[in-house]
């Protein structure tokens, strides 16, 4: 039996749309997750006309971006649950 997925206790999603856009050098990108407790997390994108690698001054139309994040807490011990 498959294991049930379990929801975010955050979720962040964000869309962008443009007619044009233009990069003047590629963008460094960096997506990190730390902290305590532990967590699980993730984050993805699909999109509309840019690709994953963009190139320095190309101009690139009618450009969508849509974005998702999600974390969720992992406690190492039940008495580190907050309760409610």
């Amino acid at each position: 039996m498959a294991e049930k997925r379990k929801k975010p206790d955050i979720e962040f999603g964000a869309t962008i749309k443009a007619k044009e856009m233009r990069f003047r050098e590629v963008p460094e990108t960096k997506v990190e997750f730390f902290g305590t407790p532990g967590h699980e997390s993730g984050h993805g994108d699909r999109r509309k006309n840019l690709p994953d690698e963009v190139e320095p001054n190309k101009t690139y139309k009618d450009v969508q971006v849509d974005y998702r994040l999600a974390s969720r807490l992992v406690f190492d011990d039940e008495d580190e649950k907050p309760s409610g």
